[in-house]
């Protein structure tokens, strides 16, 4: 066992000074942990080389002997404790952190200007494995930290942005302020944030019908008053987007404290817990990071291979935003989006290498491609069963973590049936389906081929149900048809006449997809072949020859589609058919020879 699980980390108090100008960190991290096995006698922690240790205390402010060894330290406690006792160390640091540019997007801890609006910040972005880059901790997914407490010593010109409520401002001398945030919500290692700048506080209140009281939006946008004014719509979009996914997947997870965003000079947006720290800000990227409140905070991937849990909900949330809350035409435009990036790159949902970080976070791959599977499995499920899942997803799991396999089993679990091949051939599996329809209508017969192909994985075709919209002048109706082989031909009877058709009018699957009209298509397929008889030129204008082995007084007859017999002759060997006189269309070709052979074939007379 890893030093490191050998304990449960309860609480975390940072204490910490830090200025706008710069990375540079200085202060301390108390820890309060639990023993998870008989006897602990070394407390494990992970700080970047590029930071200074310089000293340990324990609960009594003892000195502790420490060994650095590059970016962990191992701390020899004061004694032993048993299975379940509480300890504590006090961790004094300071330095510049890395640049390395390691994290997800950037920095775990960064400095910069804004390009727009002038404003110097600092902030940090721990995700996946780089909060270590500004702070001791323990970087595992599978301890969520109980509680913790964050103040920061600043100029009294900035202000400071965390997790949680804001429980004082106090001034220090030489002219410089502390601020005190809170929070008492279990949270991951790598949602702890911290940003120091000079901003502008904004406040509104959200009001989701499952409480009587409101929560507090707080956000901190650049002091330059352009950046208010040029994102007020975006701002003012959070109150509703909050309202919206607290009906879609349940009331806001942390509605005791606060929802917010503080503006950073960085390309994205970060799901801090409780205070998203946003680089772009516009309906779509306010929606995803808010979602991952839901997706990612309070239910967290259990490991990095399962990323798709957290960054593909988010994705699919910005559909859903658009959806309930814009135009019908912005929504189609994000959807056509999220499926044309889902596109570009081939690869699995589930992530097989957890140590490249661009992998992890690819855009195509988990954002938009876990997206619309999603998508998938919101069309398999239907609207009511499938926002159950969400919310049983976040009920069952709150506080804590969830893996592919644990959706999996919560989608069989509510729906009853076996989603198994869902997952497999959606998040497991590689490519996405390719579709090439045909059909043609003979009478009352509407006929449709459909073959699927997979250029990524030819092994993975795709179970699906269909849908094809049916359009004609008496109205439209909607039939369904299971595909799961590389090719399927499906007969209907249908009394009217076909005008068009259209595949997944509602664009619910990712796909590629042609669809076109055939007027050969007939709904037969050729059986088998005996003896190597051929019936040529097929098409045919006219007159066709039949020809090959056992054919003396063999019978020859053709069928049209509806079954009727409208030739029938007797050959001597090889001979011509007589077809100048039949309607153009499809038939069926007979040959029986004399020693029981039967060769069937469709025939077209064009």
């Amino acid at each position: 066992m890893n030093i490191m699980e050998r304990y449960d980390v309860i609480f975390h108090e940072l204490d910490l000074n830090v200025e706008r100008t710069s990375t540079y960190i200085s202060g301390s991290v108390t820890t309060l942990a639990k023993s998870k096995v008989f006897k602990l006698d070394t407390f494990m922690f992970q700080l970047h080389a590029s930071l200074i240790l310089d000293s340990v205390l324990g609960a009594k402010n003892q000195k502790l002997n420490f060994v650095r060894l590059t970016d962990v330290a191992l701390v020899l406690l004061d004694s032993s404790y048993a299975l379940d006792q509480f300890l504590q160390v006090k961790i004094y640091y300071h330095g510049t952190p890395p640049s390395g540019a390691s994290a997800a997007i950037g920095n775990g801890f960064s400095n910069k200007a804004s390009p727009t609006y002038a404003n110097q910040i600092t902030w940090s972005l721990s995700q996946p494995y780089s909060a270590y880059e500004w702070w001791p901790c323990k970087q595992s997914l599978q301890d969520k930290i109980d509680s913790v407490f964050i103040s920061v010593t600043t100029d009294s010109t900035n202000k400071v942005g965390a997790n949680g409520l804001l429980k004082s401002i106090t001034s220090r001398p030489n002219g410089k302020s502390t601020y005190r945030w809170e929070t008492r919500y279990k949270m991951n290692y790598y949602l702890v944030m911290v940003t120091v700048g000079q901003y502008t506080e904004y406040r509104a209140y959200a009001k989701p019908k499952q409480i009587a009281d409101s929560i507090l939006i707080q956000h901190y946008i650049y002091s330059n008053p352009k950046a208010y004014t040029n994102n007020v719509n975006s701002i003012n979009a959070t109150v509703p987007l909050l309202e919206l996914f607290s009906d879609l997947y349940g009331l806001y997870p942390f509605y005791k404290e606060k929802y917010g965003h503080v503006m950073a000079p960085f390309s994205g947006g970060m799901e801090h817990q409780t205070m998203t720290s946003l680089g772009v800000m516009d309906f779509g990227i306010v929606a995803h990071e808010l979602a991952h409140q839901w997706f990612g905070d309070n239910v967290t991937c259990a490991t990095w291979k399962d990323i798709w849990l957290n960054e593909g909900f988010a994705t699919y949330s910005e559909y859903l935003a658009a959806k309930y809350l814009t135009a019908a035409s912005n929504t189609t435009t994000v959807l056509n989006s999220m499926f044309n990036d889902a596109k570009k790159s081939d690869g699995n949902v589930y992530v097989t290498d957890t140590t490249n970080v661009n992998r992890i976070f690819s855009s195509d791959i988990t954002y938009n491609k876990g997206g619309s599977a999603i998508r998938v499995l919101h069309y398999l499920l239907g609207d009511s069963l499938f926002f159950k899942v969400c919310r049983q997803y976040q009920t069952q799991n709150a506080n804590g973590n969830a893996s592919t396999f644990d959706m999996n089993q919560l989608v069989n679990q509510l729906s009853g049936k076996n989603y198994n091949y869902f997952f497999s051939q959606w998040i497991y599996g590689n490519g996405i389906p390719s579709y090439t329809v045909k059909w043609n209508q003979i009478g009352s017969n509407f006929i449709l081929a459909v073959e699927q192909s997979n250029t990524a994985d030819p092994s993975n075709l795709f179970q699906l149900p269909l849908p094809f919209l049916i359009k004609s002048t008496a109205g439209d109706t909607t039939i369904y048809v299971q595909q799961g082989e590389a090719k399927n031909m499906y007969n209907f009877n249908i009394g009217r006449t076909i005008n068009s058709i259209v595949f997944d009018n509602d664009n619910w699957i990712l796909k590629y997809a042609s669809l076109s009209k055939d007027a050969t298509l007939s709904g037969i397929e050729d059986l088998f072949t005996n003896n190597g008889i051929r019936i040529q030129p097929n098409p045919a204008s006219a007159n066709v020859y039949v020809s090959g082995n056992n054919l003396l007084h063999a019978q020859v007859s053709l069928y049209d589609i509806q079954g009727r017999l409208c030739l029938s002759t007797i050959l001597n060997g090889n001979g011509t058919l007589e077809c100048s006189n039949l309607n153009r269309g499809v038939y069926i070709a007979i040959v029986k020879s004399c020693d029981g052979l039967v060769h069937k074939q469709k025939l077209v007379l064009e």
